[in-house]
């Protein structure tokens, strides 16, 4: 073969390759009018925007409250002067859902056990509220409560729990031997004592108390006693604890046995060894009474805006991006500060995620649409991200990748690694959570449009189906639970995380300015490539799916 016809067939074996969706730095690198767009976005209006956002005078943008309705006026105003379209509700930049407060009578709570009443607060707790409870009702004895299938784990095989109490071991109590993986209300491979009753059907849980709670019944005696979940609840795995349940002191513990083939002061032992009688319904019927003393109907929302796509076929998919613009607002002084301004968790993001979107605006258009979102309520139980999916603004089909801003505000240069957790990044490096897990083609995708841009260093040790912070500790949770591609961008945790030490004056502009950079150009990437990105890999089994 002469060596022109070699070169001839290598051009074309090359041409064929690329046409299949392999990544070519012509098709990656940004155009010289979306690298000037992005080099637009402005070091000093990031840091005065983080300022703004993250000041006493908003108290932490807690939901809902005046704090966050004017973080969202201040940049639903800025996102009308750039142009873009609102996305919300009736023609506005917002985007309600219905949150209700619902409150217990602590006063009247209790459990009734033969002739003796043990009262809320002082013989009982209440670990979670789901709905009233009523009786008298008949009690099943479950052990620990737990079932996990992969182990032949299953205390409710021959018993029937359907509306009647089942007493457990707990709520953290497990086999000898046996552990489980759970981060917040998230498991893999196992079904919480919570989860497992409410899916048989019974009406509540009791639980034979741990000596951990017991340590600090002061603390827990008259918590629980509200509950705020969004109406309808959005199916998923940050949702609110489906069942009521109960911590018993060690008194009601007794009483509940006695007569029983399992007497009280035993089972208080039990935990300490992990080992368990079998299942069995208890002689006697109790009455707990649980009920509502009232009920309060809130509006929260998130702001949502659009940018319409360039390709008359393409704009019908869609991009999305958020981050959270509530903050974690405590209720304790720390060194005499009782302000949690949560500059960088997340004014940060959603400073970044405003300056992206203007700057966006003036770039010339991808072609697929972009829809942005400020969500709210992500500390209380991801609200406004879990409503999204559920009344999206556009066909959720259409949404072909979310991006993640969360916390980008940290730095080396200004945070010192934090022994006790996972350090922050360097300066011009950042966390990437998502592409490495799910999609070799979009992992290429951003590592080749960072490389030609600012080369920002893409940290991925996150970035493993085994890491919480891929799954669930993340906002982008409740998308990766419907199968939709998620791109998450953060600098770490730092000793300042949910603490009113978390200010403004403690971030790295330089920092936010490079990152808000870089995820521009990942943004614009995504929602311009030409090949629909799309999950590649097999998601990981810790990621349930919800529709």
């Amino acid at each position: 073969m002469s060596p022109r016809l070699r070169r001839c067939l290598f051009a074309a074996v090359a041409a064929v390759a690329l046409a299949g969706g392999s990544v070519s730095a012509r098709q990656t690198a940004l155009p010289p009018a979306v690298r000037a767009a992005a080099d637009g976005i402005s070091s000093e209006q990031l840091a005065w925007d983080v300022a703004w956002l993250s000041a006493d005078a908003q108290l932490g943008r807690n939901t809902p409250s005046p704090g966050f309705d004017a973080a969202a006026d201040y940049i639903a105003a800025r996102l009308a002067r750039a142009g873009l379209a609102p996305a919300g509700d009736a023609g506005g930049f917002r985007q309600h859902y219905e949150l209700h407060e619902t409150r217990v009578d602590a006063e009247s709570a209790s459990l009734t056990v033969g002739d003796r009443r043990f009262a809320l607060g002082r013989d009982v707790a209440l670990r979670s509220f789901a709905t009233p409870l009523s009786g008298p009702l008949a009690v099943v004895y479950v052990q620990h409560g737990w079932v996990i299938p992969g182990r032949g784990i299953d205390p409710y095989a021959g018993v029937d729990v359907r509306g009647k109490l089942v007493v457990a071991h707990g709520p953290r109590v497990l086999p000898k031997g046996v552990e489980v993986g759970q981060v917040g209300r998230v498991v893999v491979g196992a079904e919480t004592p919570f989860v497992a009753a409410a899916k048989r059907g019974a009406a509540g849980v009791l639980f034979i108390t741990q000596a951990s709670d017991l340590v600090r019944w002061d603390e827990v005696r008259l918590a629980g006693t509200v509950r705020r979940e969004m109406s309808p609840e959005v199916p998923s795995a940050y949702a609110a604890i489906p069942v009521t349940s109960l911590l018993m002191a060690p008194q009601v513990t007794d009483a509940l046995f006695a007569g029983e083939s399992l007497d009280g002061q035993t089972a208080l032992r039990l935990a300490d060894r992990g080992e368990f009688p079998a299942s069995f319904q208890l002689k006697k019927t109790v009455t707990p009474h649980v009920a509502v003393a009232g009920r309060t109907v809130m509006r929260p929302f998130n702001v949502v805006a659009r940018l319409d796509g360039s390709d008359p076929a393409l704009k019908a998919e869609t991009v999305t991006i958020a981050a959270h613009l509530d903050g974690a607002v405590g209720t304790r002084a720390v060194d005499g500060d009782a302000i949690y301004n949560a500059a960088d968790d997340n004014a940060s993001g959603s400073a970044a995620l405003l300056a992206i979107a203007e700057q966006m605006a003036k770039a010339p258009r991808p072609k697929r649409t972009i829809v942005f979102v400020w969500d709210s309520g992500e500390e209380q139980g991801l609200w406004g991200v879990r409503w999204f999916v559920h009344q999206p603004p556009v066909p959720l089909r259409s949404i072909v990748a979310h991006i993640n801003v969360d916390m980008i505000g940290a730095s080396r240069v200004t945070t010192p690694p934090d022994p006790t957790t996972k350090p922050v990044t360097a300066r011009n490096e950042v966390y990437v959570l998502g592409p490495k897990v799910l999609s070799a083609k979009v992992e290429a995708l951003l590592g080749s449009v960072n490389d030609s841009y600012l080369k920002t260093r893409f940290n991925h040790d996150a970035d493993t189906p085994e890491s919480e912070f891929f799954y669930p500790r993340t906002d982008a949770g409740p998308f990766l639970e419907r199968g939709i591609l998620s791109v998450g961008f953060t600098t770490g945790n730092h000793a300042r995380y949910h603490l009113p030490s978390d200010e403004a004056r403690f971030l790295d502009p330089v920092q936010m300015h490079f990152l808000s950079r870089t995820i521009f150009a990942s943004l614009w990437a995504l929602a311009d490539v030409t090949e629909r990105p799309a999950i590649d890999r097999p998601m990981p089994a810790s990621v349930p799916s919800y529709k």
